[in-house]
């Protein structure tokens, strides 16, 4: 999926979302699902998405699949997809509830990461035997 084709799955997207842009995924014809990135790369990408989430093997997945088709493959992926999300989607929902906390730690991290550029810069300047 890729946020340039308008087809990713954000944090904040429910579950109906997510499995309504699942559902809208391309795939082919061919009825057994299988893994196999060179010659069905829709239908391989799906696999694959539901696999990262599972945490096994795509060939696996496809063989679970098996003569299911596309609905079976794309109900396979929303539930991999949303079970894996969930706690990730839960936390974002309570860091939501507190924009102030988010904003100090954006700040925070700012400072940090300004910090070592400046300490990097020092560094290369040294180097290079440039001073400010």
């Amino acid at each position: 999926m890729s946020k340039s084709r308008a087809n990713s799955i954000a944090l904040k997207a429910s579950s109906d979302d997510t499995a309504r842009l699942i559902r809208g995924a391309k795939t082919d014809a061919t009825r057994l699902i299988s893994y196999d990135p060179e010659h069905r790369p829709a239908v391989s990408n799906l696999v694959l998405l539901a696999a990262l989430c599972q945490g096994r093997d795509p060939h696996e997945v496809a063989a679970g699949i098996g003569e299911g088709g596309a609905f079976a493959l794309k109900a396979e992926v929303t539930d991999a997809v949303n079970t894996h999300l969930a706690p990730l989607r839960a936390r974002r929902a309570e860091y939501a509830q507190d924009m102030g906390y988010v904003r100090r730690l954006i700040a925070e991290g700012n400072e940090r990461a300004g910090a070592v550029a400046e300490a990097t810069l020092d560094e290369v300047r040294e180097a290079m035997g440039t001073f400010r």
